[in-house]
């Protein structure tokens, strides 16, 4: 195959961008409220192989691959490798926890358990492609999951900027999406969370940071006040162990970034206590976004395939097709069948029977689509086989795309 042209690679990375927009990962509300410390890129990283992972079904292990210039356009990494991105993500700094030091504390109250383990056993990043696997013990948070879940948008979580916005996004969503479900109603809904834990659930106060930490948090109601003066005792708490700044560069950012460009809206207070008034709990008010509310008042009655059903369909189109094709082009054919899986079954079995040689399969089976071409009919005109690449309207097919 000769180099892609530059329109070619745009068309390419529109549909992927396009393709990501649709796209879900589901985590156990477990795993979501859990305590740990990590960096963005590893909270990132995480979200793209969950959508990605495959179990084992010999050892029950999640493994994913990713493609690393995958991972370049959904980070938004323009130009050079993305070597040195993953090689930050995966070799230990001095305060920079990587993606192999993530570990997490999560707790059941109902039976009394707590554990603490690392999320990862191990990743490589050989020929281009990143390989993770997962420690097997949180094989039933992410993996067949029936109840207690979250689905979470990757196109919302991976343009966060800041990995407080991250965690909350995921924290107030699954506690959205709870709510919801129990009290069946419209909201807003309300939840509070105590300073320290909260610190603790978005990393800024590391929970395998210091030993009496660690034993503080195993006991069933925790000593939140001991925790936060060992905090200040090492660098977990860095530059937001005083109030102002957690609210600085914690809660405040990840709001604006929140109601801006996600499907969830909060708003939150400080919660004081005492004689000095310190601030011990912060109490949120979450909703979905009004700019959602909005959207789907409008196009509640447009018809459009669901996002999981859209994956599952991309992998059978990419499985049933044994010549190489792009994403653009994998999404051009589900447009023009309406996502009717048949339909772009039946076109390509009508091309590997074709007597003539096709030399574009995309607009062959388009055509054969569209035209209704049935194996029953006399072999249908082949010089359409010459149908040039350039030609598919790929604004049209995205107008198309949005429209169904």
């Amino acid at each position: 195959m000769g180099r892609k042209s530059k329109k070619q690679m745009e068309e390419e990375s529109a549909a992927i961008e396009g393709f990501l927009s649709n796209q879900n990962y589901k985590k156990a509300n477990t795993l979501i409220n859990a305590k740990g410390r990590s960096t963005l890129l590893v909270q990132k990283l995480f979200a793209v192989s969950i959508a990605k992972a495959e179990l084992n079904p010999e050892d029950k292990t999640l493994e994913a691959n990713i493609y690393g210039t995958d991972l370049k356009r959904i980070f938004g990494v323009k130009g050079g490798s993305f070597y040195e991105h993953i090689k930050s993500a995966i070799e230990p700094a001095k305060n920079k926890p990587s993606i192999l030091d993530w570990r997490i504390i999560y707790s059941n109250d109902e039976t009394q358990e707590i554990e603490a383990i690392n999320v990862i056993t191990d990743a490589s990043f050989k020929n281009g492609v990143l390989n993770v696997r997962y420690n097997n013990k949180i094989t039933p948070y992410l993996a067949n999951l029936q109840s207690n879940y979250t689905v979470l948008s990757l196109a919302e979580a991976v343009q966060l900027n800041s990995v407080y916005s991250f965690r909350l996004y995921e924290i107030l969503k699954a506690e959205m999406d709870r709510q919801r479900a129990i009290t069946k109603r419209q909201g807003p809904y309300y939840v509070q969370y105590n300073l320290t834990d909260l610190k603790l659930r978005l990393g800024i106060i590391d929970s395998q940071a210091d030993p009496e930490i660690i034993s503080a948090l195993k006991k069933g109601n925790p000593d939140y006040d001991k925790i936060e003066r060992r905090a200040e005792n090492t660098d977990g708490a860095g530059r937001l162990k005083t109030f102002g700044n957690f609210k600085k560069f914690a809660l405040d950012k990840a709001k604006q970034e929140l109601n801006e460009t996600t499907s969830i809206w909060f708003d939150y207070e400080p919660v004081k206590a005492g004689r000095g008034g310190k601030v011990v709990n912060i109490r949120f008010k979450i909703d979905v976004n009004p700019k959602v509310k909005n959207s789907n008042m409008e196009e509640k009655t447009t018809k459009k395939a669901p996002a999981i059903d859209e994956m599952e369909l991309y992998d059978k189109v990419q499985q049933l097709i044994d010549e190489k094709i792009m994403i653009s082009e994998i999404r051009a054919i589900l447009v023009a069948a309406n996502y009717d899986y048949s339909k772009i079954e039946r076109a390509y079995k009508l091309a590997k029977k074709s007597s003539k040689k096709i030399e574009n399969l995309t607009g062959w089976m388009i055509r054969a689509i569209e035209k209704n071409w049935q194996p029953t009919s006399s072999e249908p005109d082949m010089a359409f086989g010459n149908y040039e690449q350039r030609t598919l309207d790929f604004d049209e097919l995205e107008r198309r795309l949005v429209e169904k």
